[in-house]
């Protein structure tokens, strides 16, 4: 197993290194997905319902133990997630004591934090790793233990994160948590945030910060066509664009702000609709990661950053406005209103 275990540090290495960009990794990013999937006990089985065994909680979908597994698949988001984390900790380095780090939805391979634990000792970092299927908790415990790496784990709890209750002599020093689909719909990223940030504001928080924007796009230009005997490199495309505003921040000064709310609803934008309005235009909305420091993932990256159709694909005409605002409860999302 040392041979692996070197194989993955080295892996680890190569992801952190900062000459380097996320296309340049894509290898080492199959290769981190080859060593999680031939060695964890959790298997994807393929003949198996995707979404079986996903939890519908009251703050949303804590998607299936194999949707969780799958994101490993997505490269970029992989990548970018395992730097930022990695920033956030070295950030967060003391003399004192390790760093503690709550994961939170940390799937069957706990998969931002077992690379991390090759590069930084036990003496500086540990995780606590929480997951509501315990099928993900004992596979992902299962694979660290099986790598050596068990000294960087403080526990293991199998818990809703919405309702999990900090022990008050473990406050986290960061908060990972990736529990969410793009432009924060369905899944309980807001509410996990809120309450594990208000049980532990000085936390960083991993991602810092998640936004969504609205656009009126022309779908016509958003990629390149290119022939099948193309030969170099594949231009880029000229997006036809007009950006709207920002309709909803998910960070820590939002959650601040929202300390005092109840209700089953969060404030968010209002965005108007020029006049004269073109008809190649079709309202989209961005879904903007920031994970910490310079790691962002942009329009494409991966499923998390694919612009949306406004749902109901309505016909605006210029001039209207709407208003939006963020709707909690079991199925969350930004819902809004068309105003004159």
């Amino acid at each position: 197993m040392n041979s692996v275990l070197d194989e993955l540090t080295a892996i680890s290495r190569a992801i952190l290194a900062p000459e380097r960009g996320l296309p340049d990794l894509i290898p080492q990013a199959q290769a981190l997905r080859d060593i999680f999937e031939e060695l964890a006990h959790f298997r994807i089985d393929h003949g198996r319902d995707i979404g079986a065994g996903e939890t519908r909680l009251d703050c949303g979908l804590a998607i299936s133990p194999t949707l969780a597994a799958m994101c490993l698949r997505e490269p970029f988001r992989t990548l970018a997630f395992i730097r930022g984390l990695a920033e956030a900790i070295g950030d967060a380095l003391r003399p004192e004591r390790a760093v503690r780090v709550l994961y939170a939805g940390c799937g069957p391979y706990a998969l931002l934090a077992v690379p991390l634990m090759t590069v930084f000792p036990r003496e500086q970092v540990t995780f606590t790793l929480l997951d509501i299927h315990q099928e993900c908790l004992d596979s992902a415990l299962a694979l660290i233990d099986i790598l050596g790496l068990a000294g960087h784990v403080a526990g293991g709890v199998c818990a809703d994160a919405t309702r999990y209750e900090i022990p008050a002599d473990g406050k986290p020093d960061v908060i990972v948590s990736e529990t969410m689909a793009v432009c924060l719909r369905n899944e309980p990223q807001v509410s996990i945030a809120r309450h594990l940030l208000a049980q532990a504001p000085e936390a960083r928080m991993v991602p810092r910060s998640v936004s969504v924007e609205a656009c009126l796009l022309n779908g016509d230009r958003e990629h390149v066509l290119v022939p099948p005997d193309h030969l170099g490199e594949i231009p880029a495309p000229e997006r036809d664009r007009i950006h709207l505003g920002k309709l909803f921040a998910l960070d820590a000064a939002a959650i601040r702000s929202w300390r005092d709310m109840d209700g089953d609803r969060l404030p968010a934008g209002r965005v108007r609709i020029p006049d004269p309005v073109e008809g190649r235009y079709r309202p989209y909305l961005l879904t903007r990661i920031v994970v910490y420091g310079n790691h962002r993932l942009h329009d494409y990256d991966c499923s998390l950053t694919v612009p949306q159709p406004l749902r109901g694909k309505p016909q605006l005409t210029g001039g209207v406005a709407l208003q939006f605002h963020y709707k909690l409860g079991p199925r969350p999302q930004l819902e809004y209103e068309v105003q004159g």
